[in-house]
């Protein structure tokens, strides 16, 4: 089981991009059947294949991991003002990341003491880098 991290390298970046190609291949085949596109297919017609691909590729990654983030919160967070235990719920929100855009469950909380909405904090968020 992998560790988790916050950076990689530019080889583990590698890696992961020689993976993904990998899926193109399977992309290709799906689009185009065993034989390829014919030679009435242009580039523009294969590059909106590709397009497509990696805002799937992009939307299924972020969703995943997002996901995967937000299960750590728990069922309850403390409220940031008065520390009480406060049931943490889904709301769905539109996310608009590079290369594409997806439905974030965003984990959201409120305080009825404080009668306040807040977003559960990270860890070790860096400053200007978006986080759940």
């Amino acid at each position: 089981m992998a560790m988790a991290r916050t950076s990689f390298t530019p080889q583990d970046l590698q890696k992961i991009r020689d993976l993904a190609a990998q899926w193109g291949k399977i992309v290709a085949r799906h689009a185009f059947a065993d034989q390829g596109p014919g030679t009435d297919v242009d580039l523009t017609t294969m590059e909106e294949v590709a397009l497509a691909a990696a805002a799937g590729l992009t939307e299924g990654t972020l969703t995943t991991l997002l996901e995967q983030q937000a299960q750590l919160l728990g069922q309850q967070q403390a409220c940031p003002a008065c520390g009480r235990l406060c049931p943490l719920r889904r709301e769905p929100r539109p996310l608009d990341v590079r290369g594409g855009s997806l439905q974030l469950n965003e984990p959201l909380c409120h305080c009825p003491d404080c009668r306040r909405d807040f977003f559960p904090p990270t860890d070790s968020a860096a400053a200007g880098q978006p986080s759940l």
